[in-house]
This record gives C-alpha cells, structure tokens and sequence, in this order.
C-alpha cells in the first residue's frame, strides 16, 4: 500500500505539499484514491474526534486531490545550461523508474490546438495512455493501450488497445478507439489494426497497420477505417514490408516506411493516394534514414544530415532541398505552417534558413557493445507544438538536478580528460560520456584525471570528442526505493551483460516527458476598419486561447477574449493586445494603436484576405521607388519586410529578372543565397552565423540538382580551408557519387547499388 501522504505526516500546507512529490522520491505521488482512502482509513480509527478527522481528510481528497496531484505534475523551470537559448523548462512526468514516451518521432504528440500532450506510460502491468492538459495542469489517464495518434483537425485521440476476450489480435481482439478529449467520450471505432499510422487531413480515415495471424506478426497489411463507430478496416496496401503510413496534412497522400533490400534505389520510403493506389518511390534506400513531413504537407523531411526534404509531388527521382544550416538526427515539424522544424537539440527557420542549437544534455543509455543500437529507449524524439513555440521530448536526464559539463579538447589514449568544469562532480568515481562509462580517480578544476575508459564493455569510439557533454555516471542510474518499481532487465540485457544482475547497466534511469519553450506566441494585430477596431490572430495562432488587451499599459480583462467576441472600448488612448496560449504562455504586446474615440473591439477569428505580415520596398540606385519603375531599370532591388521581423529579404534584379535572393536572419545576416541566371536558379548557398561557408547546391537549367557540398564549420583542413564533410554529384535525379569524411570515404551507384569505392 502507499505510504501515508506527506502533508498527513509533517503538518505542512496544501500548497506545500504539492511542491514535495516527486516520483522520483521516497514519497510517491498517489496513484489510486481508494488506495489512499484505505491507507488514512488504517491510520485514524476508534475516536470520534479521529472519525471527524477521516470524514474531512475523505471530503477534502474526493474535492481536491485529483486536481492537486495532476498541477503538481508540470514543474517549470529556467535553463541552466551556460549556452542556454531556451526560455523556460516545463516537466510534465516525474517517475524515472518507468519510461514515459511521447510518441515516436516522426508522430505527433500534440492536439491540433496545443492544449494537449498525449504520453504512453509503461509501468509493469499494462501500458497506459495518458493525456496532459496544459491549460488545467491535469494529468488523465485515458485507457490502456498504444500507438496513441491525434486527429489532425479536431482533439480526437486514436489508440489500439487489446481485448482479450474478443478473439485473436489481428482481428476483433485489438480494438481501435477514439477518445474525444473535450467531452470525454470513447467509441469504437474498429479493429484488427495493432500499429496505428495516422488520420488523413480531413480525418475522414485513420489508417494502420494490420498484422496478418498465419505469419505471426512478422508481415503486415496496410489498411485504413473509417473515422464513424463499429467501420470495417479496408485493406488498401499488401506489401507485408511497409509500415507506419503516415499521411500528408495538407494533400490526399500518405508516406510508409518500405526497405527494398535488394536495390539500393529503390524504396526507403513509398508513397501513395489515400486508398492505395498510385505508388511512387518518395525515398530510395540511399537514404533510409529518418523521415517525417512538414507542417504544411510541402516537403517530405530527411533526418540524419543538414536539414533536408523532398517535395510532396516530386516523386524519387528527383531533388532533395537543404532547408536550412543546421544539422539533425531525428527530424520533425515545428508548427504547423511549415516555417519552422525541430531536430534532437535544435530548431530550425525556414524562411531565413537559420537553425538554432538548443544546448542540453542528451538522454543517454550505455549498453554492451553486444546489445547493438537500443537507441529507441532513450532518442529525445522532438515534436514541436501548433504554432512553433514548443517542443515536446523526452529526457532520462534531470535537466534541472545534475551537474554537467563539456570535453573542451578531443583525446583518444590520453589519461587526462578536459572540460569546461568539474564543479557539483565527485572526487573521483565515474562518469557518463556518449553512452560510455569511464572512471576517473581525481580531478581539478578543469579536468578529470587518470581515467579509464570502456568500462562494463561500453563505448563505440577510441575517441572522446570535443563538445560531448559529461555527467556523473551515477546520475543515470535508479536509486533503491526506484527500482522495487522499475520493470524487470530485458533478457536482451541480461544476456549482454553475462547475467550478472549486479551491473549497474541494468538500472538505469527511464525517459519522462518535457517541453522546451523556444519563442514567444506570435503578436496580433490591431488596426482600425470601418470606424471599429479589428484584432487579427497573430501569424501562427493554433494555440491562442484568447488576448488580454491593455490600455496604456494596464490589463483591462480578467480572462482572455476568445476569438468571435466583442468588446467595447469606452475610452481614449493607446490600446495593445497580447496573444495568450492554453498553456498561459504570453506573447509580446502588439503593435499600439491610438484611440480618439470610444470604439467597438471584434476579435477575428482568422486573418483577413485584404491584410499580409509582410510588404514589398522597391530601389533603384538607393532610393524608393515604384514596381513599375524598378522592373523597367538595369538593376533593381526587391525588399521584404516582415510587420514584427523588419527587413527578412532582398532580391537583386537586372532588367526585371531575378540574379540573387538573400534571406537574413533577425539581425540581418545573410542566412541562404541563392543566385540564378536568365532567371532559373543556378545554386543555393547557406551561411553560419558568423558567415562561413556551411553548404552549396548546384543545378542545372532543367532544374534538377548537380552537385551538393557540405562543409564542417568547425573543423579545417591543414591549409586553413574549410573541411568537406559532404561532397554529392547527381544526374537526373539520381545520386551518383558521394564522398564523405574529408575524402577518406567514395560512393558511386553502380547499376541498382550503392558501392563503395575502393
């Protein structure tokens, strides 16, 4: 039974009380009411005055607790890292012994408005569906189950959850439920469907994988339902390879994952029209790597490389696009206008082409060598919310606890190790470094001293490389009182570490779920029509719950004004309004406007045709002109400037036609060029921030991709130039030779293989 609540035992306040939980802690939340009604029941017996106390402890518990337990659940907090370009920290789930999840990284965690974060809780029994209420701070659990997948455009959450007694999995026995979130209600909506993919744009499907009995769930159909109760799933697709199908939120099409083993050319990734025809290669096994889409459906993202995707309807062959100068692993969108996506550690803008690095210590797990990639039980998998303004992911590192620090100088059979920092660090002891366990027997300042490296059998590099982070080995593992809860070692495990269950490999701790703050909500917009004041939802505004507005600097309602309402503005002077999230999260102030006389405010519910965030300056010679004249000069420039951002983009014109486009960042770094001649494109170029050289793409004048270049901004080669990382040559859509690591690697396609050349 559960220990007795903390505040029962110390006298401390409610409020106090819950600040104290952590299930991390000795003093485990409660998880059951009636456990706990039990288990104060058991303490206060016999005397009225101790009944009279129970009644109002049971009163107090049945009114409140609920509530309590689930607003302790989200604890914020700043950044610490010394780089820190995150504005705050939100904790949502707080039990290291049992793995939270937010589903796999190319899925979406978040509902369509952003109230939302759904969570798959895997304790010992049966794994549990949860759903976090940002607005409430509540945590729900929904159903036991998996896969869960939102609805595109309403707050319905889709599972497949196991009914044993309805017959075998693959038929009635898994049953796919919908579980409208606002109201509350769960139907079912079919069955048979074990993996589920996700709704169409206009969520009139959902669509799944549907295991077939007689091979034992090592073959797979795709198959789809109807969004409406008791749908028969329909088999649309029989290749028993293909899995996850994943469809597009802006076109009727849906993207699985397929591996044709046996022609490096052929598909990584398949396209196909909602009921399974039409099918297309979107990527081919040269790129099998991480996929997702964008926010707007406009391109297929690839992970694992400069942040990179491929048109919705340009099929393999065909270009992939560098989008941006940041590198990423697990790619997936951020918002849901296509501006903005998110990597494992970083986020990057589309329009200008600037990614940003979002320092933080990695999840991590070290595992015997032998145990292979187990990756999936740690990778951060982020997801960025509706409107860019946050990223959900998961960490089995307590961001807000531990003691951290980075390699400043890369070593390889060194005895010395140095960091930027070895305070908050034992003495001696051992340390985590890029999933591997090295000990060391003292330390200064700056270093760790006389280490000793791969040990329990960990590490997969001879190196450790400047900028990996470094923890307390200890940090990672699962104290006493946690592992009583933890689920058993895999035998996966076991076996790696020869059976000895007194390695500490065996109890490290699991992932819980967080969010990272990473801008502010888009700023509306007032301006007066028609003798009334019009407010226009920010640029992106899925999220926005309503706006506070302020009159010369003082807040005049209490709770937010929803999109849809009036209100009367019944004096004079400078009005502003400020974009307010279901989380609470609040923008910067709009622009101000001056009211003469008393007006009518309507909150609009979506931008006006007539209205657009961006204007267009002509020059010629320097000086403001008009289209017409500007078009008609040798050479013109075309300025974009953005309301909030200024000045987002320049286009330099000779006799009308395009030759160069820049994109700047906010402070007006040139990001990507791109230059052209008699007005086609003719390369792409992206910049760091300190304008170094990051990547060059060339094509041709049918518009198909030549050549890509990629270089390392951070390491050169002994004549000071700029190290390749990447070097691709393509004919016709088709990758033909790619040389890696500095020269040292050579790729050419011969015929359908990919060959390395010797």
């Amino acid at each position: 039974m559960p220990t007795v609540p903390h505040f029962l035992q110390t006298g401390i306040t409610n409020k106090s009380w819950i600040n104290c939980f952590d299930r991390s802690s000795p003093h485990k939340k409660p998880q059951k009411l009636s456990r706990i009604q039990f288990k104060i029941t058991s303490i206060f017996h016999n005397t009225s005055r101790r009944r009279l106390l129970l009644i109002f402890v049971l009163v107090l518990f049945n009114l409140n607790l609920l509530s309590w337990a689930a607003q302790a659940e989200i604890i914020r907090f700043k950044d610490t890292h010394p780089d820190g370009k995150v504005i705050e920290y939100w904790r949502l789930t707080h039990d290291s012994a049992i793995r939270d999840h937010a589903n796999y990284h190319n899925t979406d965690c978040w509902s369509q408005d952003g109230r939302y974060i759904c969570y798959t809780h895997y304790p010992k029994r049966r794994n549990e569906i949860h759903i976090v209420d940002l607005k409430t701070g509540k945590d729900i659990l929904a159903d036991s189950g998996k896969t869960p997948r939102w609805a595109k455009k309403h707050n319905w959450l889709f599972y497949a959850r196991r009914n044993r007694n309805a017959g075998d999995p693959w038929e009635r026995g898994t049953e796919v439920m919908r579980y409208e979130v606002d109201s509350g209600r769960k139907e079912l909506v079919s069955w048979g469907m074990e993996f589920l993919g996700s709704t169409d744009r206009e969520d009139r499907w959902i669509y799944g994988n549907k295991r077939l009995g007689f091979l034992k769930g090592k073959k797979w159909f795709t198959a789809r339902a109807v969004i409406a109760p008791m749908s028969e799933p329909e088999i649309i697709y029989k290749n028993t390879q293909a899995k996850r199908p994943l469809c597009n939120p802006a076109y009727d099409m849906l993207s699985i994952r397929a591996e044709d083993a046996y022609n490096d050319f052929g598909a990584s990734r398949i396209w196909l029209d909602l009921d399974g025809s039409n099918e297309r290669i979107g990527a081919s096994m040269v790129h099998n790597v991480h996929f997702s889409w964008s926010g707007d459906g406009e391109y297929q993202l690839i992970g694992n490389y400069q942040a990179r995707g491929r048109f919705w309807n340009e099929p393999f062959p065909s270009n992939i696009h560098l989008l941006a100068n940041v590198h990423f692993g697990d790619i997936s969108p951020c918002g849901k206008n296509g501006r903005w996506i998110c990597g494992d550690y970083g986020v990057a803008d589309l329009r200008s082409g600037e990614g940003r690095r979002l320092p933080r210590v990695p999840s991590s797990m070290s595992f015997p060598i032998k145990a292979g990639d187990r990756s999936h039980l740690y990778d951060s998998d982020p997801k960025g919310s509706p409107d860019g303004t946050k990223i959900c992911f998961v960490s089995n590192f307590n961001i807000a606890k531990h003691p951290f620090t980075r390699i400043i100088k890369t070593i390889t059979d060194q005895k010395s190790l140095m960091v930027e920092s070895t305070i908050g660090f034992p003495d001696s002891g051992l340390l985590e470094i890029h999933e591997e366990v090295v000990g060391y027997e003292s330390k200064t300042a700056t270093s760790f001293e006389r280490i000793s490296r791969h040990l329990y059998k960990t590490g997969r590099y001879d190196f450790l490389k400047k900028g990996w982070y470094v923890v307390p080995f200890q940090s990672r593992l699962l104290h006493e009182e946690a592992r009583k809860r933890a689920r058993s070692p895999k035998k996966w495990l076991l076996s790696a570490v020869n059976e000895d269950h007194n390695n500490p490999l065996l109890w490290q701790r699991q992932t819980d779920v967080y969010i990272s703050v990473i801008r502010l909500p888009d700023p509306p917009h007032l301006r007066m029509q028609n003798n009334k004041v019009e407010l226009i939802p920010g640029e992106n505004h899925w999220e926005t719950a309503g706006y506070y507005l302020e009159r010369n600097g003082i807040r005049l309602n209490k709770e937010p004004l929803r999109p849809g309402m009036n209100f009367a503005l019944e004096r004079v002077g400078v009005y502003q309004a400020i974009a307010v999230e279901w989380s609470g999260l609040r923008g910067k102030p709009s622009k101000p406007i001056q009211l003469v006389s008393p007006a009518m405010l309507t909150i609009l519910r979506k931008t006006p045709a007539d209205f657009s965030w961006t204007s267009h300056t002509w020059l010629v010679n320097g000086k403001q002109t008009s289209k017409a004249e500007a078009l008609k000069s040798d050479r013109s420039i075309k300025e974009t400037h953005h309301i909030h951002d200024g000045l987002i983009r320049r286009e330099f014109l000779v006799h009308g036609l395009i030759s160069v486009s820049e994109d700047l960042a906010a402070d007006g770094t040139v990001i990507r060029k791109l230059s052209y001649k008699n007005g086609i494109l003719f390369s792409r170029e992206y910049f760091s921030g300190d304008g170094k050289p990051v990547s060059l793409e060339k094509f041709a004048a049918d518009g198909l991709k030549t050549e890509e270049i990629c270089w390392s901004v951070r390491f050169k080669n002994r004549d000071g130039t700029p190290r390749i990382l990447h070097h691709w040559f393509y004919e016709n859509g088709f990758p033909v030779k790619h040389i890696a690591n500095g020269g040292k690697e050579m790729y050419k396609k011969q015929g359908r293989y990919w060959m390395k050349a010797h």
